[in-house]
């Protein structure tokens, strides 16, 4: 099927329709032409606004004079617009711009808005000329880089260019560097050449060399890496270099059309260096999964790479170390676990990697790091050396962070580890002072009792520090719960020392009721009857009380501690 130089000739603005160059800084308004170019004459048609350098325009009408000259079948052509091939007439009057370098010629009719060929353009079925005057046409066009001309010889008589040809027109539209103002020209440039070569070996490895030329260029080649893929001209090592230049600016749709259209998917070393600076760069959830996209998951080697890659990552050494929190708004922490679970959603496994991966999120002791570590646990069947859970546990406890002892006990592998744990926590939270809490018996108290509470595991050791603590803040109602509930006891010592308190307090306060003993009675059961200390301790709390200054419950209290010493030891009543 023809197809008309217009409908594929993409020039913008300000380039040359020909040589398909930009025009530099053009600028045109309709009244005055404003122009800042300084080597060529530049031809403006009136009606289709089309531009041509002077020089290009005396080209392309040379061109059409030989063609007419060696094609019988086509009439002399007069000069017409390369784009829209209408008529072109000299206007006098409008020369006046000439010794500015522009010149304005008119169109007898602009026909800029119809894509269809022009009579020039239309297919012989007969070529009336021979090979070699149509390949001299053509070597003409492309040492003259008259791209209407080319088009015209491939669409008029098939003609396409040679290996030898295309090279010079790809090189010759090779710029310095690709940036913003280039790229376009450049692109049309390569695109063309593309839709006129010569689909064989000898032009295939003309279009691979090509592209490691674009690829040594600064700047932005994108667009014509993309025409080049999209010739189908490129060998297996030339598609895999472009899928990497893609990837390595971020094109990942790029990339991942060469895999899906041609089968070139990253090898071992690319992956692992795609992914590992996609770590250290902090890229998002979605370019890692757009890089596991490029790779074929068939590939042994590959697999082995990814889990080579997750263990790296996993196993940086950062435990416990302020850092993995992300502070200084490095937000290590999240880069970190948003790549390990980006892996592990691909169906990468690596037992060390998880359980690497579990250290350093319970190390941060974040509510968002224990949770992870939990789900690692769960759903990917990570273990933690317990000695290290401990440590995390013990680690929460001084640094007030209570809410999290929930979180940790559940990551251990097995019941007695975590029972052990439980208990270490609540001898470390009995051993604080009232000043850990904020000076405060109350929260001190919640603590205990939550933590007893949920974990329902205590030692002896520990339960008998807390009904001390009861006792020593005349906490009569919670010294009697842990008696009951967890059988907690006082220590005779402690026992004397609450019972002379008790007796000071009476005898300051002037009590003389006896209900107001009522808490020195009860603090009697707190203790085990068979404590060998027992006996000796009552005994010295009776000796001080009966040295105090006389007071009216002082013979009651003596009274009622000889009574329980008398059921508990009846051989030393007589004492």
């Amino acid at each position: 099927m023809s197809v008309s130089y217009l409908s594929i000739c993409q020039t913008r603005q300000h380039e040359c329709t020909v040589c398909l160059n930009s025009i530099t800084d053009f600028k045109y308004s309709d009244e005055v032409p404003i122009h800042s170019w300084r080597h060529k004459d530049v031809c403006i048609l009136s009606k289709c606004k089309h531009l041509m350098h002077r020089e290009c325009s005396e080209n392309w009408h040379v061109h059409c004079q030989k063609l007419s000259d060696r094609d019988t079948s086509l009439p002399f052509v007069p000069t017409c617009c390369p784009t829209c091939k209408t008529e072109i007439v000299e206007n006098d009057s409008a020369n006046q711009w000439v010794n500015c370098h522009v010149i304005f010629l008119d169109c007898e009719k602009a026909e800029t808005r119809d894509p269809k060929p022009s009579f020039v353009e239309t297919p012989v079925k007969s070529t009336p000329l021979t090979l070699d005057a149509a390949r001299l046409l053509m070597d003409e066009a492309v040492s003259s880089n008259n791209f209407p001309a080319m088009w015209q010889l491939k669409s008029r008589y098939g003609i396409t260019l040679s290996a030898a040809q295309l090279k010079e027109v790809l090189w010759h539209t090779l710029p310095r560097s690709f940036h913003v103002y280039v790229t376009p020209s450049a692109q049309n440039k390569v695109r063309m050449a593309l839709d006129l070569m010569t689909h064989d070996d000898a032009s295939k490895r003309v279009v691979c060399d090509f592209l490691q030329e674009v690829l040594k260029k600064k700047g932005q080649p994108e667009i014509v890496v993309k025409s080049l893929v999209g010739s189908k001209m490129l060998n297996e090592n030339a598609l895999k270099e472009a899928l990497n230049f893609f990837l390595s600016i971020g094109r990942f749709d790029n990339a991942k059309a060469i895999k899906e259209q041609y089968g070139v998917s990253l090898n071992c070393s690319k992956l692992k260096e795609q992914l590992l600076k996609a770590y250290e760069s902090k890229k998002s959830t979605c370019e890692l999964k757009r890089i596991l996209s490029l790779y074929d998951k068939d590939n042994k080697p590959c697999i082995v790479t990814l889990r080579e890659v997750l263990k790296t990552v996993a196993t940086q050494p950062q435990d416990y170390s302020p850092e993995l929190l992300g502070q200084n708004g490095s937000k290590f922490f999240d880069n970190y676990m948003e790549f390990i679970n980006t892996l592990l959603s691909h169906g990468v496994e690596e037992q060390t990697a998880v359980d690497a991966a579990m250290t350093k999120a319970v190390s941060t002791l974040c509510y968002k790091g224990l949770k992870w570590a939990g789900q690692l646990k769960t759903e990917h069947k990570a273990t933690m050396d317990p000695a290290k859970l401990k440590v995390a546990m013990d680690k929460a406890v001084d640094q007030h962070k209570l809410s999290r002892l929930e979180q940790i006990a559940p990551l251990f592998a097995n019941g007695k580890d975590a029972d052990a744990a439980n208990i270490r926590v609540l001898e470390k939270l009995a051993s604080k002072p009232d000043q850990y809490f904020d000076g405060n018996y109350r929260i001190a108290k919640n603590a205990w009792k939550e933590q007893l509470e949920r974990t329902g595991r205590w030692s002896a050791g520990t339960v008998n520090t807390l009904i001390k603590r009861a006792i020593e803040n005349r906490d009569i109602s919670w010294a009697n719960e842990l008696n009951s509930k967890y059988s907690a006891y006082l220590d005779p010592e402690t026992l004397k020392n609450y019972i002379l308190k008790e007796a000071a307090s009476v005898e300051r306060l002037g009590h003389t009721k006896p209900h107001n003993l009522d808490g020195l009675i009860t603090s009697l059961r707190f203790v085990k009857t068979d404590n060998p200390g027992l006996p000796n301790a009552i005994k010295a709390a009776v000796d001080q009380i009966n040295k105090m200054e006389k007071f009216p419950l002082q013979q009651r209290i003596v009274d009622n501690l000889m009574v329980f010493l008398g059921n508990i030891h009846p051989s030393l009543i007589k004492f």
